[in-house]
């Protein structure tokens, strides 16, 4: 069931945010539970309730988002012939008010296996981990901050080896990266004490946000917790600038590319939004609707748009330099991590730079687009 917009007035970067997050629950538990494990676990390291609207059913919080999701996935695979599923959540929150709550939802949802964990995400960890048994798990980790002990974090998600999808909280960092005051929280954000020396020799002209980006994704590398990291920018609702961007953390090249997929989406969504918002109560005649707008705007600057396409071009020739040949794989894989932009998308732009004469290939019969095993090099 889609979430009701009405329930984030004043915080609809949350609704973009949990809009991803469910979207992508549901294809990766499709995913798994056809074939790959046959449990699905979710964790929530903060799972609040947190400034909800709907205080009756909880349908503005993440939890719940996640149970009505997954449950969904469940069932409807359950009435194709597929059995033996299970779903298993794990809820973390570390103030008493909002534990209370948590611990009363999730007895109404008895049907359900539901463990509530008190305290700091970082001091309950191991008794976390203690009910993963079995299966597959996503960690969604949506602090308010970035005061993390992440240094354990990385351990557990690493030990899991499943995904997880981190909110990074752009806005606030952008402001605050350079105070003397938060070196020791954003040194444990990090699990690197030393970063403000890395810090201060990033480019100039990279903005503190881009900075500590680069800085969590290179941390997240160095303690093997992902082979991909692509990003989502979501904006302020009512300006032009990032309030926070979600990071997935997978081992897979197909969650890479269901991440994009998704993106593509909900960013439609958030550029619908963001329009109807400035219009208001007033909206101003148009010939063309808010989705028509949404489209336009995408196609300039959004997810596949002709200047995400150029830095694709970029990577892939980028990547070809010094190699005799390569096959789409692995040059996709970079460009889809690095860049907004779907397998779909390449695959014009490999067929656009063949027909320029910048790379060759040749394709098989009947076959409109490189497959899997297509050489491709530099002309």
């Amino acid at each position: 069931m889609e979430a009701d917009l009405d329930f984030y007035r004043d915080r609809e970067q949350s609704f973009i945010k949990h809009q991803f997050l469910t979207k992508y629950l549901q294809a990766a538990a499709y995913k798994t539970l056809q074939g790959h494990s046959p449990t699905f676990n979710f964790v929530d390291a903060f799972a609040g309730p947190w400034r909800i609207s709907d205080d009756a059913k909880y349908s503005d919080a993440s939890f719940d988002q996640a149970i009505n999701t997954l449950e969904a996935v469940r069932a409807d695979l359950e009435k194709r012939g597929v059995g033996g599923l299970k779903i298993r959540f794990c809820f973390c929150e570390q103030r008493p008010e909002a534990v209370a709550r948590l611990r009363e939802y999730a007895a109404s949802k008895g049907r359900f296996e539901i463990h509530v964990f008190e305290g700091a995400f970082e001091d309950n960890l191991n008794a976390i981990a203690a009910k993963l048994t079995d299966g597959f798990t996503f960690t969604f980790i949506d602090p308010t901050g970035w005061n993390i002990r992440n240094e354990e974090v990385f351990r557990f998600l690493r030990e899991q080896n499943g995904e997880f999808m981190l909110n990074f909280m752009s806005d606030h960092i952008n402001r605050h990266a350079e105070y003397h005051e938060v070196e020791a929280s954003f040194g444990r954000f990090l699990a690197d004490a030393a970063w403000a020396d890395e810090f201060a020799h990033l480019p100039a002209g990279w903005s503190n946000e881009q900075k500590m980006l680069y800085l969590m994704k290179a941390a997240m590398r160095s303690n093997k917790v992902a082979s991909y990291l692509p990003d989502f920018s979501i904006m302020v609702p009512r300006r032009e600038r990032v309030k926070m961007r979600l990071i997935l953390g997978t081992q897979s090249p197909s969650g890479l590319e269901v991440f994009r997929d998704v993106q593509e989406k909900v960013e439609k969504q958030e550029l619908v939004m963001r329009h109807n918002l400035r219009e208001g109560d007033s909206p101003q005649v148009s010939l063309f609707s808010s989705a028509d707008i949404a489209a336009i705007q995408q196609e300039q600057k959004g997810v596949g748009c002709k200047a995400n396409r150029k830095r694709a071009e970029e990577i892939i020739v980028s990547f070809l330099k010094g190699r005799m040949r390569a096959f789409p794989g692995p040059m996709f894989n970079q460009a889809m991590e690095e860049v907004p932009i779907r397998r779909k998308h390449l695959n014009s732009v490999l067929l656009d730079m063949r027909e320029r004469g910048v790379i060759n290939f040749e394709l098989p019969p009947r076959k409109r687009v490189p497959q899997p095993d297509t050489a491709i090099f530099l002309v």
